[in-house]
């Protein structure tokens, strides 16, 4: 049997800097996240160490107390309203940031074609818009068990914006730059589409105007929004160059932004560019398992509470695959307030088909951590651990005295035991 054990290790901050988050906040949620706080995480760093067992024996006894309800393993951060009065732009905490999009039921948003002075569109809207639709539903629609359906409502139209494509490349680096980009772009299709009902907007921009090289997500707050028929608007996505290289999940990763979720790439550690790759569409949206993490779900909504399992005590829980739609999903230890370890299980199906290794997968849970400025070992927002690799039958992890064993795999099921060293 092989057992991973991570030890505490006092390590420095890395200060290096992580990829363009791709992401524009309001002004007030930006300081709020940058600010530094007099409650800062107590959690170690960790290491790895492999050892080899031998054919010692070993009894644990495991309890079969009443279930802990999954309420109390609800997470809060430093940065909830509770604290700080302000709504956070994105957030881990079970607490949902206010002004972000809901995640359950029919979400409606416009979608706009832009070309510039000098960079006209080289293909009809229609060919555009087959790169994001209908891939982009499809994936929400199976991520939320069909709890969220996304409606996207194109206008057909190239609108010639007013600059070259350089300023606008430029303006999508900042909060008010980015918001009068789309807001032009609203502006020239207004006469022509009803935004009544709309709850975001998605400006694609020509993929061959390769000055605009990503696409980020602008987080609005009411106090200065986008505006349409005598509406508002606090949400939107723009596009760029890279669309033609992400294809359909590009729009579900910076949608997941609009959602809430932050990005989990951007990792100091060695071997690895980001804390759950290749786990997660909000790391790297390449990778051979790109569904959202389990944790990510349930605070969405898309798992019920009734399918997480709260641990605080030696036991033993059978997970299903978290791509399937019934069974328990979760098995969740917290460890404070912020932080939490999460066990789930990945199998190579659906949209992680070409997931390389299947099995449990062990994360960390930090939510006070904010994720765009890099780090090493418990800096991320989420970390997993073993390396980011799944365990297998037989296979066990230990984090901060709690283990999580393998005991028994089949394609339907995985039974793990957790432990709780004295």
């Amino acid at each position: 049997m092989r057992r991973i054990l991570l030890t505490p290790l006092a390590i420095c901050f890395i200060a290096s800097c992580s990829p363009a988050s791709h992401t524009n906040i309001a002004p007030s949620d930006l300081t709020l996240e940058l600010e530094s706080s007099a409650e800062e995480s107590k959690l170690p760093h960790p290491t790895t160490t492999t050892t080899t067992t031998t054919t010692t024996t070993t009894t644990t006894t495991t309890t079969t107390a009443q279930p802990t309800p999954s309420s109390d393993c609800y997470l809060s951060s430093k940065h909830d309203v509770s604290v700080t009065g302000w709504h956070p732009a994105i957030t881990l905490s079970h607490t949902r940031p206010a002004y972000r999009l809901p995640s359950t039921g029919i979400v409606e948003v416009v979608v706009l074609f832009v070309e510039f002075q000098d960079v006209s569109a080289n293909q009809p809207t229609q060919s555009v818009f087959s790169i994001i639709s209908p891939g982009a539903e499809n994936f929400l629609n199976d991520q939320s068990n069909g709890r969220l359906r996304l409606s996207l409502k194109p206008h057909h139209q190239w609108l010639r914006l007013q600059a070259d494509a350089s300023v606008y490349s430029e303006a999508i680096k900042t909060y008010d730059g980015h918001r009068e980009f789309m807001q032009e772009a609203i502006n020239l299709a207004d006469a022509e589409v009803d935004f009544t009902g709309a709850e975001s907007v998605l400006v694609v921009a020509t993929p061959n105007a390769t000055e605009i090289a990503y696409g980020p997500t602008w987080m609005g707050i009411p106090s200065d929004p986008l505006r349409a028929d005598g509406q508002t608007m606090i949400n939107g996505i723009t596009s760029g160059a890279d669309l033609v290289v992400w294809k359909d999940l590009w729009y579900p990763h910076e949608f997941g932004h609009s959602l809430g979720l932050p990005d989990l790439y951007g990792a100091s550690i060695p071997g690895r560019e980001g804390w759950t790759r290749p786990f997660s569409l909000m790391d790297w949206i390449a990778s051979s398992a790109p569904g959202y993490m389990g944790y990510s779900r349930w605070i969405l909504q898309w798992i019920d509470d009734s399918q997480v399992r709260c641990v605080k005590a030696n036991t033993t829980v059978a997970l299903t695959p978290v791509a399937t739609p019934i069974g328990i999903k979760l098995a969740i230890v917290p460890l404070s307030s912020s932080s939490a370890l999460v066990a789930e299980v990945r199998r190579a199906i659906g949209y992680d088909s070409r997931l390389e290794t299947e099995g449990v997968i062990v994360y960390l849970v930090e939510t006070n951590n904010q994720g765009r400025n890099g780090g090493s070992f418990g800096d991320g927002p989420m970390e997993v651990l073993n390396n980011a690799k799944a365990l297998g039958q037989g296979e066990s992890v230990t984090y901060l005295g709690v283990s999580f064993e393998v005991l028994l795999s089949d394609p339907n099921k995985d039974l793990i035991q957790i432990v709780f060293s004295d």
